[in-house]
C-alpha cells in the first residue's frame, strides 16, 4: 500500500498559484479531515522563469510601471477580496519600498492617506509581487504542515508519460541543461499559460519586426536600433503596433515611457510631453486592428439583468435545435437586451460597427458617457459568461472563431480610464495615431527599402499605406495546438495523453477537456478518448477558456474544483498497491 500522493504543476503564473494556495489550504484546514496526513503528500511545481507566482503577465522583467492590470483590483484575488487585502496589510512596505507603485495609480496622494481601491486598476508589477508573496506562503504553510514542496525554477517540462508508477515527467534545467525524471506522480495540472505560436509568420525574421511586445527593454533597444539610422537622415521614425487591446496599450506605454506625463490637482492626466533631444523629432506611433478601436473605458457592472437572453431563453433554443444553440438565435436576443437597456441608441451592430469616426472620439465618448457605456459592457460581459460557445453547433463555433469573438472581447474587456486619459493626452502631443484595417486587409508588406506599408481604410472606405520602420505585434493567439511552441505540449501530443479539441470536423484549438464537465484532460486510447487519469487543465491551454471565462475570479473557480477534485483522489491513491513512496529524481535521457 502506498499510502501517499504526488500533486505537480506545471506553470506558476496566476492560475498555478491559485491552484498551489487552494489545495494547500484544503490540505492544512483541519475542519476537512482530509484523507491523507498532510506529512504523506509531496506537491511538485516548474517554472520557466526565475521565480513562482508572477508567471510572465506579470513578472518584473516584463512589464513597466504604465502596464496596468484590466480587471478591477476586487475581482483579482485567488480568492475573495485578497488581492486589496494584501495591499490594505502591505501598505507599510509598499509605502517604503515601491512608493512608485501606489502613486502611479494614485497620483498626488500623500502616501500615509492611502487606502486601497477596490475599483482600481494597479500596476501588473504590483499584481506580480502579490502572487510572488502568495506563492511563497503557500508554500511555508505546506512546509509548516509537514508537507514536502519541491520547486524547479528555470526548469522546463519537455515530456512526459504514464507509468506503472504513475506519470512521469521529463525536466530539463534552462541554466545548465541538465535533464532528470520526477516519476510517480499522481495529478499533473497543465497551466503553461499563452504561447506565441510556432507557425510560420509572413514577416519573421524581418529586420525591425517584433514579434511581441515584452519585455519591454528589449522593445525599446529593438526600437532604438532601428530608427535610428532614419534620425540620422532628419525623418521622423514611426512605429507601427499591431492590435489596440491591452497588450497594444501596453506596447504604447513603453514606447512612450522616456516622455513625462503631467497631471491635474485632481489626479487627471493632463498632457504629455515627449523627451527633449536636440534636432530629432520625437517618435510617431501608429496603432492599428481590423476594429480601429481600443478597448472601452468602463466601471463597475451596471445594475441590469438580462430579459431576453436568459437561460431559459437558452433552453429553448437547446430544445429547437437538437441540444444546440444557434449564434444568430443568440445576437438577436442579445440585441433586444441592448435596445431595451439603452431605449434603443445601441444594438448588437452597434458592438461591431461603432459608430464612431475615430479611436480618439470614442475614447473621449467613453470618458464621458460611463452609463451607457457600463450597460453596453454589462451586457455584453453577462452574454459571454453564460458560456453559450460549449453548446453551439461546430459550423457556429467556426463564425463565432472568425467573425464574433473579437466583438465581445473588445466590448467587455475593460480599460482603466487613466489610459485613456494617456492614450488621449498622446494624440493630443501628435505623438500617436490610429488605423482601421479592416476584416479583409492584406498582410502587412517589406518594401525594397527594409521599411513595412501598412494597409488601412480610409474614412471614404477606400484603401491607403503608411510607412512604419517597425512593427510591434500585439494581437490574437495561434491556439492551434500543432503549432504550440512547447516541447512538452507537442511530446504529449505525439503520446496521445492530451488530443486537440474537435467537433464534427471544426478544430476549435486548444486541448479537449471531459465533456461531462471538470477540467480533466482527454487522452486517446484505443479507438477514442478517455479521461485522463492524470492530467488536468484550465486557463489558456484550453481554447473554450478564452471564450467563456474572460475574468480573473473564473481562475478560483477553476482552481478551487481542481483542489476538490486532487484531494478526493487521495483516497482512491491510498488503495493502490505495488508503488514506491514519493517520486524518485532519475537523471535521464528526455524520453521519446
Amino acid at each position: 500500500m502506498r499510502g501517499s500522493i504526488t500533486y505537480c504543476i506545471i506553470g506558476t503564473g496566476f492560475a498555478g498559484t491559485c491552484a498551489l494556495w487552494h489545495v494547500v489550504q484544503r490540505l492544512t484546514d483541519p475542519r476537512r479531515g482530509p484523507a491523507l496526513s498532510p506529512s504523506a503528500v509531496t506537491i511538485v511545481t516548474v517554472e520557466r522563469g526565475p521565480v513562482n507566482g508572477p508567471g510572465y503577465p506579470y513578472a518584473k522583467d516584463n512589464v513597466q510601471l504604465a502596464h496596468r492590470c484590466n480587471n478591477e483590483a476586487s475581482t483579482m484575488g485567488i480568492h475573495g477580496n485578497d488581492f486589496v487585502d494584501w495591499l490594505a496589510e502591505s501598505k507599510p512596505w509598499l509605502i517604503r519600498d515601491h512608493p512608485e507603485l501606489v502613486l502611479e495609480t494614485h497620483p498626488g496622494i500623500k502616501l500615509s492617506e492611502w487606502q486601497p481601491d477596490n475599483g482600481e486598476f494597479y500596476p501588473r508589477a504590483l499584481f506580480g509581487r502579490y502572487l510572488e508573496r502568495r506563492f511563497q506562503e503557500a508554500v511555508e504553510r505546506a512546509r509548516a504542515h509537514g508537507i514536502d514542496v519541491q520547486q524547479y525554477v528555470r526548469h522546463e517540462a519537455v515530456d512526459g508519460c504514464a507509468t506503472e508508477q504513475g506519470f512521469a515527467l521529463f525536466l530539463r534545467s534552462l541554466d545548465t541543461d541538465h535533464e532528470f525524471t520526477v516519476d510517480g506522480i499522481d495529478r499533473v495540472l497543465l497551466s503553461t499559460g499563452h504561447w506565441q505560436s510556432k507557425a510560420a509568420d509572413p514577416l519573421s525574421g524581418e529586420s525591425g519586426y517584433l514579434t511581441s511586445p515584452y519585455p519591454p527593454d528589449a522593445v525599446n533597444a529593438a526600437v532604438a536600433e532601428r530608427v535610428r539610422s532614419r534620425r540620422a537622415h532628419g525623418e521622423r521614425p514611426r512605429v507601427f503596433v499591431q492590435g489596440m487591446g491591452p497588450s497594444g496599450i501596453d506596447a504604447i506605454m513603453t514606447l512612450c515611457g522616456d516622455g513625462e506625463f503631467t497631471y491635474t490637482d485632481d489626479g487627471h492626466i493632463a498632457s504629455y510631453e515627449p523627451a527633449a533631444r536636440a534636432g530629432e523629432e520625437p517618435l510617431h506611433i501608429v496603432a492599428g486592428s481590423r476594429s480601429g478601436f481600443f478597448s472601452p473605458v468602463r466601471g463597475p457592472l451596471a445594475p441590469y439583468a438580462p430579459r431576453h437572453l436568459t437561460e431559459e431563453r437558452l433552453a429553448e433554443i437547446r430544445r429547437e435545435h437538437q441540444g444546440h444553440l444557434k449564434i444568430e438565435r443568440i445576437l438577436e436576443l442579445l440585441d433586444k437586451d441592448l435596445r431595451r437597456a439603452t431605449a434603443g441608441a445601441v444594438g448588437w451592430n452597434d458592438i461591431k460597427n461603432p459608430r464612431y469616426h475615430s479611436a480618439k472620439e470614442k475614447l473621449t465618448s467613453d470618458l464621458r458617457d460611463s452609463y451607457t457605456g457600463n450597460l453596453v459592457y454589462t451586457i455584453a460581459l453577462k452574454a459571454r459568461r453564460m458560456r453559450f460557445y460549449n453548446q453551439l453547433e461546430p459550423s457556429d463555433k467556426a463564425t463565432y472563431d472568425r467573425l464574433l469573438d473579437t466583438h465581445f472581447i473588445r466590448t467587455a474587456v475593460p480599460m482603466p480610464s487613466a489610459n485613456a486619459e494617456k492614450l488621449l493626452a498622446l494624440m493630443d502631443a501628435g505623438i500617436l495615431t490610429t488605423v482601421k484595417q479592416g476584416y479583409d486587409a492584406p498582410h502587412t508588406a517589406v518594401g525594397e527599402d527594409g521599411d513595412f506599408r501598412i494597409t488601412y481604410r480610409t474614412d471614404d472606405g477606400g484603401q491607403s499605406t503608411v510607412r512604419a520602420d517597425c512593427v510591434i505585434r500585439a494581437s490574437g493567439q495561434d491556439f492551434s495546438m500543432e503549432n504550440h511552441p512547447s516541447a512538452l505540449v507537442q511530446n504529449l501530443l505525439r503520446r496521445g495523453e492530451i488530443v486537440p479539441h474537435e467537433e464534427g470536423g471544426y478544430v476549435t484549438g486548444g486541448i479537449a477537456l471531459d465533456a461531462h464537465g471538470g477540467y480533466r484532460v482527454l487522452r486517446r486510447t484505443g479507438g477514442g478518448c478517455v479521461p485522463s487519469p492524470y492530467l488536468t487543465s484550465y486557463g489558456s491551454p484550453v481554447r473554450f477558456w478564452q471564450h467563456e471565462h474572460n475574468f480573473a475570479g473564473a481562475f478560483v473557480e477553476a482552481a478551487e474544483r481542481v483542489a476538490d477534485e486532487w484531494l478526493d483522489a487521495a483516497a482512491s491513491v491510498t488503495a493502490r498497491s505495488g508503488a514506491v513512496d514519493g517520486p524518485g529524481l532519475v537523471t535521464s535521457e528526455t524520453g521519446s
